[in-house]
Formats: C-alpha cells, structure tokens, sequence
C-alpha cells in the first residue's frame, strides 16, 4: 500500500479520527534507521484497554497508543530487547491485548506484560512497589493541549476499528475517569518474564500467550498464561514475587494449546489445542466443563475464538462462518457467507461480530426472556405479557388473567422479569411491549395491595410502608430511563450500541465522558440532563458543548457567538458557581479555534481563579494571568504563569539569550511586582546567580541585587572568589545613586579582607580569624601580641593603623583593648594603656571590672578603682570586688543609708555589720 492509516470507528461506521501509519513524529530517527520502513503487514495485534487506549504491537514488539481522537500517548517503545547480546529487538510469534494492556510472546520464546496505568488511580504507588524488581516504564507524552477524556469498563459499547478491515475493542474494566483526566498521566509498566529461561531449562517451546487481570489474581498483580509444546500450561506471576508455575495439565489436555481465552469473570480458560478440541477448563486447572471436538468441521485452527458472556465460546474459521458453543456441548453455527473479514470481539456479556459490512451484537438469550417468549409458555411474565396484548385489544378477558396472576402471587416477580426483559431487548417495539406488560401488572398489585399509600405497587419489603413510590415502581421507571439512553446511543447516527448489562458497568458517568470523546457533546448535554447525573457532569457536557459551538460558529461576531455559548452554559443553571471552570475550558476551545476574541470575553466570567489563570495563560494573557494570580495571593498559580511563559518565550525566539532578555524584560515591566519577587526568590535559590542579578538590574533594583551577591560572596569558600563576587557586588551597588552607604560597606569590606591577608602574610596565619568584622579584627591582632611576644609592639602597631585607616571610635578601641589585654593577661598593656592619657575616653571603670573578674590582686583593682571618679561607680566597685570595708566608707561619703544597709545584707562580717548599725542608728 502506498499509503496506510488506521480508523477509529463508531459500530455505525462513522470516522472518529484518522492516524497516519507508520508514524512519521513517534519514532526516534535512530530507530527508524535502524528499522526497515513498516506497512500494514507488519501490525501484529491491535486492541482497546478499558481506558479506552488503542494499542498497536508491530511484529518487531514495537508499541503504539492513541487516544480515541488518534493522538499518541505513550513514547512508543520496545518491549522486548535483547540487550546482554547488543542484537536489538525480537521478532514476535504472538500478542494478547487485554483490558489492562498486552502480553506478548517471541519466537525465541521471550515475552513480556505491558500495563497501561493511571498515576492518578487510586493505590498506584503501593501497586508499582508490588511490581517485580525487573519492571521499567515508559511515560506519557506532555501534551500542551488537553488529553481526551474516556470512559471505563466494557468499552466495546460502540467503538470499532478498521486498518483495510474491521477489528474490535477489548474487554473493559471499571474504571471511569472522567472529570479532569489527562493523558499524560498514563504510564507503561513493562515486565519481562523469563519465559525464555525457563523454556531452555525445559526443553519445552510455547505456543499460546494469555493473560489473567489483576483484578481476578490472589496477588492483584495479572498472571501471565503460556501453553507449552508438552501439552501443560506455566503460570508466570507480574508481582514482586514473581515466579513460574507449571500446572502440569497434560491428563486433562491431549495435545499443545495453540490459542487460550479467559472468561469474563476470570473463572475459566477457554483452550483450543491443536487435535482440533476446544476445552473449557477451570482456570485453577482442577475441573474440566467441556471437550468439544471441532475437526468433523475443519482440521484448522480457528481465526479467532472469544468468549460470548459468561457461558458460551465463539470460534471463526474463515469457510465455515462463526460457531457458537453452549456450557453443554450445544452450538449453533452462523456462516456469514459472502463475508471475508469477520472479527470477533468479547465482551461482558455478549461477542460482538465485525465484519466489512456490519457489526452484530452476538448474545445469549437470558434464560428469563427464553421462558417468556417461548410458545405456549405459562410464566406468569408470559401470561403477564397476554394479558397486556388482550387489554391493548380490547379484550375483556385481559382483566381476569392478570388477576390470576394475581392470585398466585407472582405478580410482582412477573413485572420484574418483563422490566429486565425489556432492559435486554434491542427492539424497540418488544421493548414498549415488554414495559407496557409491566405497567398493566403494576395497576393490578397496586388495586390490590392492603398499603394503599404505596404508588405504583406493593412494598416487597414492608407491605404496610408508606413509601412513594414503590421499590417496583422505581425500578421501572429507572429502567425506563436507561432503555431511553440506550436507544439514543444506539442510533445510526451516534453509534454506539451498548448491551443494559455494559451501561450498569460504565455507568452514566462515562457514557457521558465517551459521547464527548466522540465528539457528541449535545446528545451528552442531553442525556446528562435527562438522566439527573450530578451537577459537576451536567456543568461538564454543557462545557463541552458550548466548546464545540464556539469552535465551529462562523460569520457570526465575537459578542455573538459569546452569548451563544454563555446560554449554553446557563442552561439550567441554579446559581453561577455551578459553571466552575466552564467558561475556562469553552474559552481554550475558542483560542484553539483562532477566536481569542471570544476566549477574553469567556473568561472575564470564569469566576474559579484555578481554571481562569491556565485559560489566560494557554490564550497568551500572561500578564493578566499573572494579576489574577496575584490578587488571589497563590504563589502556585503566579509560578505556574511565569513558568509558562518562558516556555512561550523560548518557542517564539530562537537565541536563548534573546529569548531571556524578553523574558525578564516582561516580567519586570508587565507583571505584579508580587511575580517578580517570587521569580527573584527563585532565582536566588540557584546557583547561578546570573538570572537573579539580571532579574533585578532590569528593574533598576541594585540595592537588591548587590545583596543577594554580597550574601553569596560570604557563603564563599575560597578567599579569592569571595573577592572576585564582593567586586562585583560593589560594581552592581554603584549603579545606583541611593546606595552610596552599600557601596561604601562593601569597599570597606574587600579592604579589611586585603589587610587581614597581608597580617597573616606578615605574622601567621593564626594572627587573625576570617571574618567580616573590624573590631574582631583588632580583637584577634591584639590577642595575637601575648602569643608573639618579640612582635608585640608591631602587632599593636598594626591595631593602632587597622582602627586609624577603617575609622574605629577611639572609645570602641579603648573598650576591644581592654577585652584583648584582660583575656590575654597582658596586664603590664592594660596599665599603659590606662596611663597613656591623662583624660581618658572611657572611665576606668571597665579597667576594673576587667581585672575583678579576671580576680587580680586587691592592689591591682584598687589602683584602678582609685582613678574612677564617680563615688557611686567606686561603690558598685568596690561591692563587685567584695572590698566591703572600702565600700562601707564610700557609702559614709555618700551619705546614703540605703547603699549602707545593702552592705549590711550582703557581707557577713560581723565587724562590718555592727559599723553599718551604727551609721543607721546615728541617721534615724
């Protein structure tokens, strides 16, 4: 083929979307050189996972996914490689899609599972612990654009796809992620199992793949299922506890399996082996259900054999049509002649058959619906459903068999099975039939039920209850309502044709997802309004379908189409809270549409900021995004719009240096200065401290940038670099006119840093500590003269020149001198000092205190006590030296009673005592 794509379908044959194949944007240039260019041939198996993800695996095990709008998700990626031997990647014989993933299977007997998870899914972090120490993962593409939304569990509700043919959807599961589901959550989970290992060690080959959802394992890990060449089957365990089991089945099984297929509930294997025997075995190998011999029809293997419900297997060979095998060797056969492509799709309760003309829903017929329907039938559902057909007629007799019904008191199990029955049923006529039939046999229990205060029948739970209305009445009208849905779905025009048993498993909620997945946003309006859904799934479609107006109105005005869209979104809407984020995501979808116009009016009524803010953002509001932020006071939101647009910055200009110019050109001058701060306290978090300084000198700040250097400087290991980045600091401070003192401190600051390299050049490098303060300085040189006593007097020189050139008080200098002599005991300095000056700065009494607390001799304090020229200075002194005597007298000076009295308290001479009584006795 010259040009092949794959189509994602509608079982009506509508295109949803288109994907072009072999990928031209998904494989690494490398790969593709090292690949030979793929085609259609080279598609091993293709599949729908309950999220609603197609999955591609390519015959060199190469896998591809999609969205249902065709865009990828994953990287695609290898899943299997040899990589001990360099020889690339393996051919593979086979490959499984289930509801979780794939298995696959190579012809060297290697395989592997894939599970595509969601991050967000509840319990995925304990599950990826769980996994086995082998497992890697391929994440998902970063989409700037929203991921679509699908719905979960049975999934093969409507879709279908084609690639030259038609091939159907998996199974589902039940999940549903609906609100706020984003592709790029989704991750790959790859598990190599060694298969191939155990095969050499057996000398055994396979020749069937299967796989067992986590969700029907002991270990809630799923259990791969290989049949081997000597007629058993080994189970391989995905869990961190992995291991190969073989069930050793070969008295149950006579010859290898060649194709193997679980039943929806997990409980039993389908195997079809290659004599021709299709057997249904219970899935712990322990009871077989059924051998049923196919080789009187044809002695080839089957193209596909699914599961039809719980309790039949489909088999297709190409020239024989479609076989169907009941739970007791019963069958049917449908040729499908005049058909080349038929596919068979299982399902939860049902198989569905595509072929290149139609896709037909292949179902049992419920055991119920079979005894009602069947010819001369006396269920009292049949004669429920008579009597209704006379009572349409006109026949009197309607009347008298629904009260023997009655009479029996199975009436109420009758309206059931015809509720169900209908619910089952996809003709519509059958349908009103079957739910008329119940609504006539709801008028007889409710005339003669004994609870007249019950509507619309009797109470199975409390006859005399009082409840409005009954518990049969609700099913029907549930039902009712259900039937409705279904029939929407199921019309050509939206195909999708779900059986009531899929609807329960996805349930509303994704219904309404997988519509607006399909690009039917107004019928999902709909029936989420119809069916009652919660207001967040109502406010959901409506969004989608104000977006999908507002992205294809043409010839109308901006104004226009905005109010348009705004009815849309108003449309039964209580209160305007309710549009939380809607106005946000109809305005992506008009920016997207080139219709910004429309997107700025939108979103000046999206009243939630944590939906305005990315809408502003993805529309290129950067700076309105910024205020909205800001107001707000979220620093998250301000970060998330300043990240943002840098991106934007870096895509529109190609030099990265031009492209951060503008950057912070636009923050300084377009944004709160609330953004610029926190980019600044960011900037200032990295290493480089270019951004930050560049941040800030655009803004003209330069008080704040030299800082932010000159706080780095200190944090500077080597002495040099602190050098180099002060300079630089002192440069940044001189482009300002207000920072003179800043600049000044920091000259200062390098100066005392060259002085006290040049003294540990001259004296040692112990002679001073590194450190930013002059008066340490002084401190750490005066110090040094006790340790250098030949040095002494230069060293004290040099203190002397330190506090003359960086203009040290002469007070703070008398005051470090006299810490340094007192903690160096250089008390022959201290008394220089003090005699150095007949007047001196300070007063001496911190030279005596000094040598107090050093405990000097009593002659040393009194010859600096005796120079204080304060009394109540020489008291305090002489009490501190517990000179009490000399204290006592210079309270007496003083004349002060109380200070008397206070050395009366304190001194326990009773010498001194007895003086102190006498000069308070001689005062009273």
């Amino acid at each position: 083929l010259n040009q092949t794509e794959i189509r994602i379908m509608s079982n009506s044959g509508q295109v949803l979307s288109t994907i072009d194949f072999p990928p031209l944007n998904g494989i690494k240039a490398k790969q593709q050189q090292q690949r030979r260019q793929y085609s259609a041939s080279d598609v091993l198996a293709m599949g729908f996972t309950s999220r609603c993800i197609l999955i591609l695996i390519l015959r060199d095990s190469l896998c591809l996914t999609y969205s249902l709008s065709g865009k990828a998700i994953l990287s695609p990626f290898y899943i299997l490689h040899d990589a001990a031997k360099g020889s690339g990647t393996l051919e593979l014989m086979e490959a499984n899609i289930y509801d979780g993933g794939v298995a696959v299977l190579s012809a060297n007997m290697s395989s592997a599972l894939v599970e595509v998870l969601d991050s967000k899914e509840e319990g995925d972090d304990a599950y990826r612990i769980g996994c086995h120490i082998t497992s890697r993962t391929v994440r998902a593409i970063d989409w700037d654009e929203e991921a679509d939304i699908g719905g979960g569990g049975d999934i093969n509700d409507g879709m279908s796809m084609s690639m030259g043919m038609g091939m159907g959807l998996d199974s589902g599961g039940d999940f549903h992620p609906i609100m706020d589901s984003n592709s790029s959550t989704y991750y790959a989970l790859i598990t190599p199992l060694a298969t191939a290992t155990h095969a050499k060690k057996d000398y055994i080959s396979y020749t069937s793949i299967a796989v067992l959802p986590r969700i029907h394992t002991q270990m809630r890990h799923p259990e791969v299922f290989l049949g081997t060449s000597n007629n058993s089957v080994i189970i391989c365990d995905a869990s961190s506890k992995g291991g190969i089991v073989d069930v050793n089945c070969q008295e149950r099984i006579a010859s290898p399996i060649v194709q193997m297929k679980f039943a929806p509930n997990g409980r039993f294997l389908a195997c079809f082996t290659q004599r021709s025997i299709m057997t249904v075995i219970s899935t712990n190998f322990e009871t077989k259900v059924l051998d049923f011999d196919t080789s009187d029809g044809s002695s080839d293997l089957p193209h596909n054999m699914e599961w039809c419900g719980e309790d039949s297997v489909v088999l297709h060979w190409k020239n024989l049509g479609v076989l169907m095998v009941g739970p007791y060797g019963d069958w049917l056969r449908f040729p499908y002649s005049g058909v080349q492509n038929v596919h068979l799709c299982a399902e939860m309760d049902c198989c569905r058959v595509i072929t290149d003309k139609s896709v037909e829903v292949l179902q049992r017929v419920p055991p119920a619906t079979a005894a009602m329907l069947r010819i001369g039938s006396i269920e009292p559902s049949a004669m429920l459903l008579d009597a209704s057909d006379a009572f349409q007629d006109g026949s009197p007799a309607s009347d008298e068999a629904a009260r023997a019904i009655t009479k029996t008191g199975l009436l109420m199990d009758a309206i059931e099975v015809c509720i169900d029955a209908a619910g089952k049923e996809f003709d519509v006529r059958m349908q009103k039939r079957l739910l008329r039939a119940a609504s006539y046999g709801m008028h007889f229990d409710y005339k003669d039920s004994n609870a007249r205060g019950v509507v619309g029948g009797n109470s199975k739970k409390n006859n005399s209850s009082n409840v409005r209305p009954s518990e049969v009445a609700l099913l029907f009208v549930e039902a009712a309502k259900k039937i409705r849905a279904l029939n929407a779905l199921r019309h050509p025009t939206v195909g999708v044709t779900m059986t009531f048993a899929q609807y329960d498993s996805v349930e509303s909620t994704g219904v309404i997802a997988r519509l607006i997945s399909m690009k039917r946003p107004a019928l999902a309006t709909y029936l989420a309004t119809y069916l009652q859904l919660d207001e967040a799934v109502r406010a959901y479609a409506r969004a989608a379908r104000a977006a999908a107006y507002v992205a294809t109105d043409v010839g109308r005005s901006d104004s226009e189409t905005t109010d348009a869209a705004i009815k849309i979104l108003n449309t039964d809407v209580k209160a305007p809270l309710m549009n939380r984020g809607g106005y946000a995501t109809v305005a992506l979808a008009a920016s997207k549409a080139g219709r910004n116009g429309v997107a700025n009016l939108l979103l000046t009524l999206e009243p939630s900021v944590s939906d305005k803010v990315p809408g502003l953002t993805a529309i290129g509001l950067y700076s309105d995004a910024a205020a909205v932020a800001t107001k707000a006071k979220d620093d998250d939101l301000i970060f998330h719009v300043l990240v943002e647009f840098e991106k934007a910055c870096i895509a529109k200009n190609r030099d990265p240096s031009q492209a951060q110019l503008t950057y912070l050109s636009t923050v300084v001058k377009k944004f709160p200065p609330e953004a610029m701060n926190l980019l600044s306290k960011y900037f200032a978090s990295m290493q480089d401290m270019k951004h930050v300084i560049n941040l800030r000198n655009k803004a003209r700040d330069y008080a704040v940038s030299g800082t932010i250097v000159a706080k780095r400087a200190l944090g500077l290991p080597r002495e040099q670099d602190r050098l180099s980045v002060l300079q630089e600091a002192s440069r940044i401070f001189a482009l300002g006119k207000d920072n003179v003192f800043l600049k000044a401190s920091t000259d200062e600051y390098l100066e005392l840093i060259l002085e006290q390299e040049r003294l540990r050049r001259a004296y040692g490098p112990d002679v001073t500590a590194k450190t930013s303060s002059v008066t340490d300085t002084i401190f750490n040189v005066l110090c040094y003269a006790a340790v250098k006593l030949r040095e002494a007097s230069k060293l004290l020189a040099e203190s002397e020149k330190l506090a003359k050139k960086f203009k040290v008080p002469e007070k703070r200098l008398w005051h470090t001198k006299i810490r340094a002599f007192a903690a160096t005991d250089q008390w022959n300095n201290l008394k220089h000092l003090a005699e150095s000056r007949t007047k001196a700065p300070i007063s001496y009494k911190y030279f005596a205190v000094a040598a107090i607390k050093k405990r000097r001799d009593v002659s040393d304090v009194l010859w600096y006590i005796q120079r204080v020229a304060d009394g109540e200075e020489r008291y305090d002194l002489f009490c501190e030296a517990k000179l009490w005597k000399r204290a006592l007298d210079e309270a007496k000076r003083l004349d002060d009673v109380r200070r008397v009295m206070h050395i009366r308290s304190v001194c326990n001479t009773p010498e001194i005592q007895q003086m102190c009584d006498n000069f308070s006795s001689s005062h009273a």
